[in-house]
């Protein structure tokens, strides 16, 4: 795995999908960068890779699902610079979440309140909410 550095930080985009009051969670597999903890789905943007097409990728890779990108909700900077992830809606349009598990231990759909309790969460999961005013 790439290690983070501000000089050459790691692009990723996530996300953000919902269904009512609770939102698409998904516990990371044991074998992948912080492994066994909750977060959104969403991964690494490939060189020469929208942000749209990298969260189709993504959504279908780890969910075996087609999205369709909405709009980009944040972005968020962590790991002092290393880490830029790019927060974008998504909608449900085509197949049924199966976790890949070289990827995804679990998933469930979770209400803010559930996220901010998740003793295991990666660490600023929840600033959606904050963005989102929930």
């Amino acid at each position: 795995m790439k290690p983070y550095s501000p000089s050459n930080p790691l692009h990723g985009v996530i996300g953000v999908l919902r269904r009512d009051e609770r939102f698409l969670l998904i516990r990371r597999a044991a074998i992948v960068r912080a492994p066994n903890q909750w977060c959104f789905p969403g991964g690494g943007i490939e060189p020469g890779e929208g942000e749209p097409d990298a969260l189709v990728r993504e959504m279908r890779e780890e969910l075996d699902v087609v999205v369709r990108p909405g709009e980009r909700i944040m972005t968020q900077v962590k790991h002092g610079g290393g880490l830029v992830l790019h927060w974008w809606s998504a909608e449900l349009v085509a197949g049924e979440l199966r976790p890949n598990p070289a990827e995804v231990a679990e998933l469930a759909w979770l209400t803010p309140d559930e996220v901010r309790r998740l003793p295991d969460a990666i660490p600023g999961t929840d600033a959606i909410f904050v963005k989102l005013g929930l």
